[in-house]
């Protein structure tokens, strides 16, 4: 990784979050055998530039993860989603939180707080672990996740069985849903299908709620019918939202809110 763009990548991001041009478009995840059913809608990061150029959470997500401050990002947009269901009392939001909040003491403090205070929301969110790093020990990660259950939170793990994501750790942590990553149902033929179903049996082992992501095809929405699944993820039943949610806005919504309860 070149070490001046990694640099300039990093505290990029950083003053869009100083100057709230970070925020998140929203992607439904429906029940498979009723698309107009939604669980909740996971916020996708985002960063608009100056000029309105609009960044995926993906272009930067990796040198945030590299530089330790994934967790602030991670955070930051708990934060603003916390901000949106005040506004939004019907809806249920995901985010994700990376593995990396529950590898330091410091960092799951700050987050454990955060949730702490917003506790009265907690069964209108979900966190969704995401292991593009490695889990820490995997007793004392489970710990953490099941005092946030206790407040009322849901966990997944997300893009199950890529990446550090494995058997062993979904076994082994206290987790509600399971995503199973795009990667298996975008395969075709009868071995990508046995595969698929082994997969989402995998899953139901560990959760009651077995999300298929990347559906693009109806093809794909009866693979991950078929096999199982309970909910799917995807451009085919949700495109994300555009523009995305950013800090400007919500900050205009709550006061929007807290006006109408002032007249």
């Amino acid at each position: 990784m070149n070490l001046e763009k990694f640099s300039s990548v990093v505290r990029h991001v950083t003053q869009a979050m100083q100057h709230g041009r970070i925020g998140f478009s929203l992607q439904q995840i429906n029940a498979v055998d009723d698309p107009s059913e939604v669980l909740y809608s996971e916020c996708l990061g985002r960063l608009v530039e100056p000029d309105g150029t609009i960044r995926t959470c993906g272009e930067f997500i990796a040198f945030l993860e590299a530089s330790g401050r994934a967790p602030a990002f991670d955070r930051h947009v708990v934060d603003l989603a916390f901000d949106w269901l005040a506004c939004h009392p019907a809806a249920s939001l995901g985010c994700n939180i990376s593995a990396e909040n529950l590898a330091g003491k410091q960092n799951w403090a700050v987050l454990y707080d955060l949730l702490h205070r917003h506790r009265a929301m907690a069964p209108r969110l979900v966190l969704e672990i995401t292991e593009s790093l490695p889990v820490a020990t995997l007793s004392a990660a489970a710990e953490l996740l099941q005092s946030v259950r206790d407040l009322g939170y849901k966990v997944a793990i997300d893009d199950f069985g890529t990446g550090y994501s494995t058997p062993e750790t979904l076994l082994s942590l206290p987790v509600d849903i399971v995503k199973i990553d795009g990667f298996f149902v975008q395969r075709r033929g009868d071995k990508a299908e046995r595969f698929l179903r082994h997969m989402v049996g995998l899953a139901c082992c560990a959760a009651c709620t077995v999300v298929v992501e990347g559906i693009e095809t109806y093809a794909q929405l009866e693979a991950a019918k078929a096999a199982g699944a309970t909910h799917v993820q995807g451009f085919l039943l949700s495109e994300p939202t555009l523009p995305p949610v950013h800090c400007g806005q919500v900050n205009s919504a709550r006061h929007a809110v807290a006006s109408k309860w002032m007249m």
